[in-house]
């Protein structure tokens, strides 16, 4: 029996047509009939003419999937399911979820609720009420109710740790690296509520969003330098940020089985106490400093622009290199290294006298300034009438330009320190990712394990949409998030029925969806598959 066979070789794609046989001990054998040599060199037209000229040979009439009664039955998204069903079989979640399943003796897959409510959160993000509504928009989901995707959260929160430990340690199996530098930083996520229950993680606190009077949680992670989650931990909305460093250092330890290994994070977690026990776990910190906040003789010699004999070049966002200056100090077991920015001093400067606009605005119409003074540079006397701080304006200018980091690290380069802190912005990014396009907050949940559970969901989405971006753009970066959705939302299938025969139609292929699918060695679906046939 005759077949085509497409082998993919480094040098290309080369498509034979083989013959099936039994050699002389009846064992099956096959062999290479006609080799139509390599796929790229092909056109895509004329690929097509030639599949439907074998179409036609083996005695096929093309025309009958164009003509006679055909009716489009509905059509259906297949690009989510196809990738990031992909995502979650290389971390095992699936196997995870299913041994989840089995152990809590549940009567619905633990699996295909968890799935549906990914989908949605990866691509429209929405309540898990509208998740249920939408299941029929996608292809060969099994049959759930509403339920299951309430009690899925449940679970999620029960084994969230087993769910973390599962994404880390086989992310770093699939990216193939050693643990050596982990990033740190705190959030907020708000909810749609201002009420608040002594005890639970819904409080009123500072939050990261501007919002007022609001209840939130706060929410912690690392990571690593390629943005891959290594854990998060959960806290009270009420919670001081800093106070969350002693449980993220005990989670490395713990959790993870961490020894050595430098921490990087900013200015909010910075206290005595948080650095002595990084030490005390035998952890190296490189770590943001309040250079306001230095003794007076240690701020003497970081702002005297005479000791910045030194500088490192570095690449911004567009490419362009950008000087900065340095100095070093060394006091208390610290390295202290303080740099300035001519560019960073003119934004200092202009932050500041936008402030101080505003303060001219304040000053004309006292009702509204409230609990602002300070932040607009403004005091008040004894008979509460307000004017500009002089004082302050003049202090906050020494400062315009530098910027202050410290570390434990005695062997690391200067330039290696800078680097790493620099690259901080990643986890302020990934935090953009979970409240802009996994929209994480406003949250609607009332009770702690439906919130711990909405917040794992989201953690995994964050998990396999990074992975399947990091696949992607391994060499260099071709698709963005927004780039990697809207290519997801086009791949689509047609469910049509022809002459009574009921088929799959596929969407035409993107130049991105071809990229996509080569880049995660995934094959594309037929263009015409019978429904009974089908497969993603």
């Amino acid at each position: 029996m005759a077949y085509l066979k497409v082998e993919r070789k480094q040098s290309g794609t080369y498509l034979r047509i083989l013959e099936s046989f039994r050699n002389g001990s009846g064992k099956p054998s096959s062999r290479v009939l006609y080799s139509l040599g390599k796929v790229e060199d092909y056109k895509p037209e004329e690929l097509r003419n030639i599949g439907i000229r074998f179409y036609e040979l083996g005695g096929g009439e093309l025309k009958t999937i164009l003509e006679g009664d055909l009716i489009e039955l509905g059509r259906y998204n297949y690009g989510y399911q196809k990738v990031f069903g992909y995502a979650l079989e290389q971390y095992g979640l699936r196997l995870l979820l299913d041994r989840l399943q089995q152990k809590s003796k549940l009567q619905f897959s633990l699996f295909d609720s968890v799935f549906l409510m990914l989908l949605e959160r990866l691509q429209s993000p929405c309540s898990k009420r509208s998740n249920f509504q939408h299941r029929d928009e996608y292809i060969n989901l099994p049959e759930l109710s509403l339920q299951h995707l309430y009690r899925a959260l449940d679970k999620l929160a029960q084994y969230t740790e087993l769910i973390q430990q599962q994404i880390f340690q086989t992310g770093r199996n699939l990216f193939n690296q050693s643990l050596d530098v982990v990033f740190y930083d705190v959030t907020t996520f708000y909810f749609a509520s201002e009420v608040e229950k002594e005890g639970q993680l819904r409080q009123m606190g500072f939050g990261k969003d501007g919002k007022i009077g609001k209840t939130q949680v706060l929410f912690c992670m690392l990571i690593d330098h390629l943005k891959n989650p290594i854990g998060y931990r959960v806290f009270k909305g009420n919670t001081y940020e800093g106070d969350t460093f002693r449980e993220a250092l005990g989670d490395l330890k713990k959790r993870y089985q961490i020894d050595k290994v430098i921490v990087v994070a900013d200015r909010g977690m910075l206290s005595k106490k948080n650095l002595e026990i990084t030490n005390s776990k035998g952890y190296e910190f490189i770590i943001g400093e309040r250079l306001k906040s230095l003794p007076q003789k240690t701020q003497q010699t970081l702002l005297d622009l005479k000791n910045y004999h030194q500088q490192w070049i570095y690449k911004d966002a567009t490419g362009q290199d950008v000087l900065i200056r340095y100095t070093t100090l060394k006091q208390e077991g610290k390295t202290f290294i303080t740099t300035y920015s001519a560019k960073r001093a003119a934004k200092d400067k202009q932050d500041r006298e936008d402030k101080l606009q505003h303060a001219q605005h304040l000053l004309k119409n006292p009702s509204k300034i409230n609990n602002k003074a300070t932040r607009f540079f403004l005091k008040s006397d004894e008979n509460q009438k307000y004017s500009l701080n002089e004082e302050k304006i003049k202090v906050s200018e020494k400062y315009d330009g530098f910027l202050a980091i410290s570390t434990n690290n005695q062997s690391m380069p200067v330039a290696e320190v800078l680097d790493q802190y620099k690259q901080l912005f990643k986890i302020e990014h990934s935090f953009r990712t979970f409240k802009s396009h996994l929209e994480t907050r406003p949250m609607f949940h009332w009770t702690d394990q439906r919130i711990e559970g909405h917040i794992c969901l989201c953690y995994i989405a964050f998990a396999i949409q990074n992975f399947v971006l990091q696949k992607i753009n391994r060499d260099k970066n071709v698709i963005t998030e927004k780039g990697l959705r809207d290519t997801l939302d086009k791949m689509q299938v047609s469910l049509i029925e022809n002459n009574g025969a009921k088929s799959y139609l596929r969407s035409m292929p993107t130049e991105n969806e071809k990229t996509i699918l080569q880049k995660l060695g995934l094959k594309p679906i037929l263009p015409i598959q019978t429904q009974a046939k089908f497969k993603i």
